[in-house]
């Protein structure tokens, strides 16, 4: 039968008492602590890993939403770009052919004068030599009864002036008239001459004659401010003037 010896188990009980208590008070607390310690840490660590995870997943998100307004900026911006490109290009067009349109109407316009301009000068230098050619001729065919004919006709033009009022007529002092002839003028002719005048004016006439080759035939007559013209050379350049003044 197995002995038991109550003093030696009373000594192991005590021992491992004794033994319990050194290990709770010395190891297991410390180690209880220590984890709980390192278990706080490790749960601080996870929470501040899950709050940096949320940032970063906001962060994300953020910078996702950026970027996406960004983009819809850049792409806004761009048809922006395109939109005041395409308007500044069609005005740069709108603007160039007006501007051609316009240098095309100064350039028919500088055309058209420039054919006007030469169109006169063609019927002035073509003027001239019909003028130059006629009194050639006319100097050449001229005789006395044509001389005659030209005076007779400048008489019947002086009859049909109309003064207007144009020469003061008091009856009393002479009206100064010039009278200017292609040729030295007979006596009777000059009396002609002066009796028409008198007869215009009605007022004696003081008259002064001269001669000038230039007129070719027939006469003229400066009476106060008129100039009465019957020479052949007037009605050349008469003539002349029309035939000029016929331009489109």
């Amino acid at each position: 039968m197995l002995e038991i010896n109550l003093s030696t188990l009373l000594l192991q009980i005590a021992n491992f008492l004794i033994l319990a208590y050194i290990l709770t008070r010395f190891l297991f607390q410390p180690l209880k602590k220590m984890l709980d310690k390192r278990a706080s840490q490790v749960t601080k660590a996870m929470d501040e890993a899950a709050k940096a995870t949320r940032e970063a997943e906001d962060l994300r998100l953020e910078y996702e939403e950026k970027r996406e307004n960004i983009d819809a900026e850049i792409v806004a911006l761009k048809n922006e770009a395109r939109i005041v490109i395409d308007e500044t290009r069609q005005q740069m067009l709108q603007e160039a052919y007006q501007e051609i349109d316009a240098m095309r109407a100064r350039a028919r316009e500088e055309i058209e004068q420039q054919r006007a301009d030469a169109l006169r000068l063609h019927r002035s230098e073509i003027g001239g030599l019909v003028a130059t050619l006629t009194r050639r001729v006319m100097e050449d065919a001229l005789n006395p009864q044509l001389h005659q004919a030209y005076l007779d006709a400048f008489l019947y033009q002086l009859r049909s002036v109309q003064l207007d009022g144009r020469i003061s007529t008091d009856g009393e002092e002479a009206v100064s008239a010039e009278l200017i002839t292609a040729t030295p003028l007979a006596q009777e002719n000059k009396v002609r001459i002066v009796t028409t005048l008198e007869t215009v004016v009605s007022q004696p006439i003081d008259l002064a004659c001269r001669v000038d080759a230039g007129l070719i035939a027939g006469a003229m007559v400066r009476l106060g401010d008129m100039l009465i013209d019957g020479s052949l050379q007037g009605q050349l350049q008469q003539l002349r003037n029309r035939y000029e003044a016929e331009i489109g």
